[in-house]
C-alpha cells in the first residue's frame, strides 16, 4: 500500500502481491503445444523519472472495468505485466496523471503504476515484450491404442506402440536438438492413444531422459496424459517420485463424461475416472484436469468445474478442433452464443469458490492471458511429435503428417524448415487480427483449427467472437482473486 494522502491510502494489487505468483500462473498447454515463449512473471521496477517534472501518458488500449464500489481492473493488453487491481484513490491518480505528477505525495503511485505498465512517460510507449522460449518440448506419442473411443479424438487407432529403442532414440534426438538450438530445458509429454498401456516404457524412457538431461546439462519436465480409465500402481509411484505431472481428461460428471468418453464397446468410463482421480489425490500425485467441449457437453462444463474446485484440482477447458476422425460426427459441432454461455455459467461457478491460482490460462482454449505471445503455440518454433515409429510431425493433430524420423535427421530442424503442415504464423500476419485489442494474447487462436475450417493459416481463429465475448469475463475473476489473496 502507498501512502498518497495522510487521510486515507492508494492500493494497487497485481499478482506480484502474490509470493508464489509463478507457481499460480496455471497453464493449459499440457494437452497441446505450450506457448512459443517461456512464462515467468518478473516484478516490475519502478521508473525513475529523470530531474525535473515528468509527464505521464496511459498505455493505449488498456482495459477498464470496475470490480465493486471500491476497485477497479486495469489491464493493458501490449503489456507484459497482466491484470492490476487499484482502489478508488489510486484510481484517481490513474485517471487524472498530469494532476498528480508534481504531488511529491502520489510519486509512488505513479511509479507503482509505471512499473505495471499503465502509465509512461510521454513519447515512451509500452511494447509487448515477447521472450524466446527456453523450453524444447516433445509429444512422445508411446503407443497408438486406447481402450476409449473418443469421437473426437484425431489418432486412428491401432495396437502398434513405441519400442524401447525408438523411444530412447527419440528421446536422444529430441535432447541433441535442445542442445544445438540453445534450449535450457526439455519438456516431454507421454503421450498416446492411452500412454498407461505402455507404462513400462514411460517409466524407462524417463530414467533414460533423466540421465541423459542431467549429464548434458539440461533441465527436465514431464507429463503423462491420460484418460484416467486405470493407472497402474508403478506408473503412479514414478510420476510421483519423478515429478512427472498427470493430466486427465474429464468431459463431465457422469452422463457429459460418459457421452463423449466411452470404452471401445460402449459403455461408460466416468466412473473409473472418478475413481482414478480420487486415488491420485489420496497418493499425493495430484492431476491436472483438462475439459474438452463440444456440442455434446457444452451445458456440462459448469459441472465439471465445480467438480474440479471442489477437490482443488486445476483444470483447463479446450474447444472441440475438427480433424479428419471426427469429420463424420456433426454432433460435435457448437454454436458460439452455446459456448459463450457455457462459459459464463462456469465462471460463475468459480467466482462462488475462487482458488488461488489464476484460471487466465486455463478457462480460455488457446486464447489464454497469462503472457502477451507472437504465435498461438509452439508448433514450427519449440514443439516436436514424435509417434510410435519415431516419425516426426509439427503437430499431434496432424500426426500422420510425417517429415522424417529421429534415426536420421534434426527433428526441430525438420519442423522449423517445414513449409508444408501446419503453418504457425506470426499474429501480425493474420487477417482479422492486427488491429484487436487481445490480439498478442489470443495470438489468431490455433493455426491447425483455423485451417481446417477456413483453409487458410492467415486469418482469424474461428473461435475469435468467442474469446472476444468471454475475455472481460475472465479477467474480472483474476481482478476478484487478487483482491482476496494478494497482499500490497
Amino acid at each position: 500500500m502507498r501512502q498518497v494522502d495522510p487521510r486515507a491510502r492508494a492500493v494497487v494489487l497485481s499478482r506480484f502481491d502474490l509470493p508464489d505468483a509463478a507457481d499460480l500462473m496455471v497453464s493449459s498447454c499440457e494437452d497441446c503445444a505450450c506457448p512459443v515463449s517461456s512464462y515467468q512473471p518478473v516484478p516490475p521496477v519502478p521508473v525513475t523519472p529523470g530531474s525535473g517534472s515528468v509527464r505521464w501518458e496511459h498505455a493505449v488500449g488498456t482495459v477498464e472495468s470496475r470490480l465493486d464500489d471500491e476497485h477497479r481492473l486495469l489491464f493493458n493488453p501490449l503489456g507484459s505485466c497482466g491484470v492490476v487491481v487499484v482502489n478508488q484513490l489510486a484510481y484517481d491518480v490513474y485517471a487524472s496523471l498530469n494532476r498528480w505528477a508534481d504531488r511529491t505525495d502520489a510519486e509512488d503511485v505513479l511509479r507503482m503504476l509505471a512499473g505495471l505498465e499503465l502509465i509512461h512517460p510521454a513519447g515512451q510507449p509500452v511494447r509487448p515484450v515477447i521472450a524466446p522460449s527456453q523450453v524444447l518440448t516433445a509429444w512422445l506419442h508411446v503407443t497408438n491404442g486406447c481402450n476409449l473411443r473418443c469421437p473426437y479424438c484425431y489418432v486412428h487407432k491401432s495396437a502398434e506402440a513405441m519400442d524401447e529403442r525408438t523411444g530412447r532414440a527419440a528421446v536422444e534426438s529430441v535432447i541433441a536438438s535442445a542442445l544445438t538450438h540453445g534450449f535450457r530445458t526439455v519438456k516431454l509429454k507421454y503421450a498416446g492413444g492411452e500412454a498407461s498401456l505402455n507404462h513400462h516404457l514411460v517409466d524407462s524412457l524417463h530414467k533414460y531422459a533423466t540421465e541423459l538431461t542431467a549429464a548434458s546439462g539440461l533441465r527436465l519436465e514431464a507429463t503423462l496424459l491420460s484418460n484416467g480409465v486405470r493407472l497402474p500402481a508403478p506408473l503412479v509411484r514414478t510420476c510421483k517420485e519423478e515429478g512427472i505431472r498427470v493430466m486427465i481428461s474429464l468431459d463431465g460428471v457422469g452422463d457429459q463424461h460418459d457421452v463423449q468418453r466411452p470404452f471401445a464397446n460402449g459403455r461408460p468410463s466416468f466412473h473409473l475416472v472418478e475413481r482414478t482421480i480420487a486415488d491420485l489425490i489420496d497418493r499425493g500425485c495430484t492431476p491436472h484436469v483438462s475439459v474438452t467441449v463440444t456440442g455434446r457437453n457444452a451445458s456440462g462444463v459448469p459441472d465439471v468445474v465445480r467438480f474440479a474446485l471442489e477437490r482443488d484440482l486445476t483444470f483447463s477447458i479446450n474447444l472441440f478442433r475438427d480433424n479428419d476422425c471426427a469429420a463424420t460426427v456433426s454432433d460435435l459441432r457448437y454454436e458460439e452464443d452455446e459456448i459463450i454461455g457455457s462459459l459464463r455459467a462456469a465462471f460463475e461457478v468459480i467466482e462462488s469458490s475462487l482458488p488461488r491460482w489464476s484460471v487466465l490460462g486455463s478457462v480460455l482454449d488457446r486464447g489464454q492471458l497469462l503472457q502477451p505471445r507472437g504465435r498461438s503455440c509452439g508448433v514450427g518454433q519449440d514443439y516436436l511429435v514424435i509417434d510410435q515409429r519415431g516419425r516426426v510431425a509439427k503437430c499431434h493433430m496432424e500426426i500422420e503428417r510425417t517429415l522424417g524420423d529421429v534415426f536420421t535427421n534434426d527433428p526441430l530442424m525438420l519442423v522449423r524448415e517445414d513449409q508444408t503442415s501446419a503453418l504457425n504464423l506470426l499474429v501480425d500476419d493474420k487477417q482479422g487480427c492486427k488491429d484487436c485489442t487481445w490480439k498478442y494474447w489470443c495470438s489468431g487462436g490455433c493455426s491447425v483449427a483455423t485451417f481446417r475450417a477456413t483453409g487458410r493459416y492467415d486469418v482469424k481463429s474461428p473461435n475469435c467472437n468467442i474469446y472476444k465475448a468471454v475475455y472481460p469475463d475472465a479477467l474480472r475473476l483474476e481482478g476478484l482473486r487478487l483482491l482476496r489473496y494478494a497482499h500490497a
